[in-house]
């Protein structure tokens, strides 16, 4: 949605969660173990300095930990995206990668020292268990999770609750506003994942996709949300793909053949070990024709604009947003002993007309991310945008426009952020979970009154509106924050405040379909968008 800069923190929490996920995955097979113990070489060397360190270190040290820094410093010496996963971090990539998980099926949501169950997975173990969105998660078996001091990261409290498929997780929780607790016993069970959340109409005929990542099955994702709004007369697509951090290079080259001609070359790739191949679109795309439009942003990255730069090299699309993160470098994965392994990079993907999205790193790792941070403070500025491109790296399109080098995919409609001063209130009270945290005090005293009210999500887009009671404790809780009313922001900005805390109930009560069906409403990114994607 559009919004002024995200704070740093916000920055940092996004870069941690949608950076990591890699791309051009690919397995190797694990090295000979005898590499380890070469006599004299850099292994016998490491280990014998690791010795050391740990008989002669002024203070205890933890060996593993260290081994692991040790590890990761000397990938990142390399680039910033070559790094090592120890098997706890392995698991999780690859649970990221297939698209599945083991676990219960709740999104969580954290609001002081209190967890509540958020969107609750359709169909999912905690679904036919009767767990619902709202509902104040105060024990895990027999841990406590909330209530006054409790400071239990989120990552500890999701361990908790995550386990073996078929073992079984007791929920001890509060409903209804009352003090009651209640026990629920789930069994355990593979989740999906699903990276294409949302395929809704945006009008007659103009269809709407989004993509949250890349993983195994994204590219059927994709082509079973193509094929249902295509049976829905959808002659035009917005494709979103902002904030998009990435994922298997595979599932983005899938994508992209399913919205170009055969023969028309999607991506190649190269490397020092590498030689280049080039990987062309095939027969039977279901969507080769009709208007196109694609929406990335500052945080779309690697996989994303693989599709977003074939898409605009072979002018098939109108891109539009904010300038990519630039990330054009592809990573294998290599199995290491004990169950551990590390991704290295092995080549760079260039776009069709040869350019290679992949921002400079040579004044090393910490300097490529602040030099990223630096350009989100000032990304409000649409000049300095431009300026960032290398202009002395011009490639041409299929009919010969100018596309430019210098690292991530520029847009050729450039979407700024908003610079209204008046958009602060707004900005304020999302960022500061204002909004999240009024609709999960809603969930828990009112869920019952509210599924009688609107039984379907249809029927809550229809005729939820959001009532001056709801929309004064909005403003109060506001204030109870320090966030300092601003009368101007308000009339300019009320209905989209409305729209984004329905929007956000909408999700909770009806899962993503239902949150981007109310997010269209006042999403002005989607709407130019939209229009673009008419011929």
């Amino acid at each position: 949605m559009t919004e002024r800069k995200p704070s740093i923190p916000i920055i940092l929490v996004l870069l941690s969660m949608g950076l990591g996920i890699l791309l051009g995955v690919m397995s190797a097979p694990k090295l000979d173990p005898s590499y380890w113990h070469r006599d004299g070489g850099l292994p016998n060397r490491l280990s014998h300095m690791m010795n050391i360190v740990e008989r002669h270190y002024v203070d205890p040290i933890d060996e593993d930990s260290l081994s692991d820094q040790m590890m990761n410093a000397m990938l990142s010496s390399l680039d910033p995206h070559s790094y090592y996963l120890p098997p706890s971090q392995l698991k999780q990539t690859e649970e990221i990668i297939r698209g599945h998980f083991e676990g219960v099926g709740i999104v969580l949501f954290f609001y002081g020292d209190t967890v509540y169950a958020g969107e609750i997975i359709q169909g999912s173990p905690a679904a036919r268990a009767g767990v619902r969105p709202g509902d104040r998660i105060m024990y895990v078996d027999t841990t406590l999770v909330s209530g006054s001091g409790m400071s239990d990261s989120s990552s500890s409290v999701v361990n908790l609750i995550r386990g073996p498929r078929h073992s079984t997780v007791t929920l001890r929780i509060q409903r209804d506003g009352s003090d009651k607790l209640t026990d629920i016993d789930i069994q355990r069970d593979i989740i999906d994942h699903h990276s294409v959340p949302a395929a809704v109409m945006l009008d007659r005929t103009t269809g709407y996709i989004t993509i949250s990542n890349f993983a195994e099955s994204t590219g059927l994702e994709f082509q079973m949300a193509l094929a249902s709004l295509l049976s829905q007369g959808m002659e035009n697509l917005v494709l979103d793909l902002r904030g998009n951090g990435g994922g298997l290079l595979q599932a983005a080259i899938e994508v992209a053949d399913e919205l170009l001609a055969h023969g028309e070359l999607i991506v190649y790739t190269e490397g020092a070990h590498e030689q280049r191949h080039n990987i062309y679109a095939t027969h039977g795309g279901l969507f080769e024709k009709g208007g196109l439009a694609v929406l990335i942003d500052e945080f779309s990255a690697s996989a994303s604009e693989v599709v977003a730069g074939a898409l605009q090299d072979n002018d098939r699309a109108t891109i539009l947003g904010r300038r990519s993160f630039g990330k054009g470098l592809v990573q294998q994965k290599f199995d290491l002993p004990g169950d551990a392994a590390m991704m290295l990079t092995i080549a760079r993907y260039h776009s069709p007309s040869g350019r290679c999205i992949q921002r400079p790193y040579d004044k090393g790792s910490d300097e490529y991310y602040t030099q990223y941070l630096m350009r989100l403070i000032d990304s409000d500025d649409t000049t300095s945008m431009i300026n960032s491109n290398d202009t002395a790296q011009h490639f041409l399109t299929k009919k010969g426009r100018k596309v430019y080098g210098g690292g991530g995919i520029m847009p050729d409609k450039l979407l700024p952020h908003l610079r209204d001063s008046h958009y602060v209130y707004l900005n304020r009270l999302v960022s500061q979970m204002v909004l999240q945290e009024a609709v999960y005090d809603c969930l828990f005293n009112h869920y019952d009154e509210l599924i009688r009210q609107y039984p379907s999500a249809e029927a809550f887009q229809k005729n939820y509106r959001v009532d001056d009671a709801t929309w004064q404790y909005i403003l109060r809780k506001a204030d109870r924050k320090g966030i300092v009313r601003h009368p101007a922001g308000i009339r300019k900005y009320g209905d989209e405040i409305r729209g984004r805390y329905k929007a956000y109930l909408a999700r909770a009560l009806y899962g993503d379909n239902a949150y981007y069906q109310t997010a269209i409403s006042y999403d002005n990114e989607i709407q130019q968008a939209r229009q673009a994607a008419r011929p």
